[in-house]
Order: C-alpha cells, then sequence, then structure tokens
C-alpha cells in the first residue's frame, strides 16, 4: 500500500507531529514579518519555566524549547506584543493589570489571549501561510487550557493533558498601527 502524502494529511496531524519542512517554512516567513513589522527576533536561555518572553521592542525564545513550539511561540508573542504597543489598544490592558475579582480576570485574560491570536493568524496570512490556520488554531486552544489550568490550580500542568485538536479556527485579526516602545518584560510559560 502507497503510504499517503504529507500534504493531505493536514487535517489529521496533531500538535508536535509536524513536518519539519513545512515548519521551516512558516519559521522563515513568520520571521520575516515580525521583523518587518519592527521586532527583534533573538534567542536566550531563559529562566525556566520560562519558554519565551517580549517587552514591545523584541521576541525573545529559549532555545532550548522544540521548534514546533519556537513556531508557535514566535506568532503568540507577536500577537502579544502588537496589543502592548499598539496605541489603539492600550485602554484594553487595563482590566489585565487591575482586575482583583479572579472571574472577570478570566474572562479578560481569555479575550486578551485570543486577541493576540487573531494577530498571530494575520501576521500568518499576511506572509503567505495559509495552510496552517488548523494546527496553529489548536495550538491557540491548547494553550489557553494550559494557562487556563495554571490558574485554577497555581501549578503548571502537563502540557500532553492540555492538548486538543480539530478547534475553531481563529479569526485573523487586522494589525492596528504599532508605536514601539519598551514595556514591562511579559512572558510565555
Amino acid at each position: 500500500m502507497a503510504s499517503v502524502p504529507g500534504h493531505q494529511l493536514h487535517g489529521t496531524r496533531q500538535l508536535g507531529q509536524w513536518p519539519t519542512d513545512e515548519l521551516v517554512a512558516l519559521w522563515r516567513r513568520v520571521c520575516s514579518g515580525v521583523v518587518k513589522r519592527g521586532f527583534v527576533i533573538e534567542y536566550r536561555d531563559l529562566e525556566p519555566p520560562r519558554t519565551g518572553i517580549f517587552d514591545g521592542l523584541r521576541i525573545v525564545i529559549d532555545p532550548d524549547v522544540g521548534f514546533e513550539m519556537q513556531c508557535f511561540l514566535l506568532l503568540h508573542l507577536f500577537g502579544h506584543s502588537v496589543q502592548w504597543v499598539a496605541p489603539s489598544l492600550e485602554h484594553k490592558l487595563a482590566d489585565l493589570q487591575h482586575t482583583r475579582d479572579r472571574g472577570r480576570f478570566m474572562q479578560v485574560l481569555h479575550a486578551y489571549e485570543l486577541e493576540a491570536a487573531g494577530f498571530g493568524m494575520q501576521l500568518m496570512h499576511e506572509v503567505g501561510v495559509t495552510t496552517l490556520d488548523q494546527w496553529y488554531s489548536d495550538f491557540v486552544e491548547t494553550d489557553w487550557r494550559y494557562v487556563e489550568r495554571f490558574y485554577q490550580t497555581d501549578q503548571l500542568p502537563e502540557w500532553t493533558l492540555c492538548v486538543v485538536t480539530g478547534c475553531r479556527l481563529v479569526p485573523p485579526a487586522p494589525i492596528p498601527e504599532l508605536r514601539h516602545h519598551e514595556v514591562e518584560v511579559r512572558f510565555a510559560f
């Protein structure tokens, strides 16, 4: 029996199983898009459990993180970077930083995560990557489950227990005007 070509399996692969050549193409294009939007990309050893950080000027990724996760982190942290340097979005950050009610904070955090995901999806599309929408959307939902469980338990959950597939596609969100400036360092874990 002949094997099924990789491009025909797009909808059936799970996170952690994407072919390197597709991820390298994604990485190359997204790096170019991030740099053209004025951010610096840097590799640096980060203190665990941090996997990536951003400060409004640069996105830093720990090189010890697996390559597929690095691809997601670059898109994810790009989206968050946009949120912190776009003047039109500044008003949305107050609730994220000052809400003390746990239930309300989780709603604000979820909206914040989804908005960042939309900017990542938009960047992917702008750089010509249109075949990985499901991969990215599944990664976004998996990441949300991971973050949500952390806030529920105050412990980092096992990543593999958070993995989901077949999620609703993240809609692309137009990237607003950016005014780069340094912000307090934020991180992904």
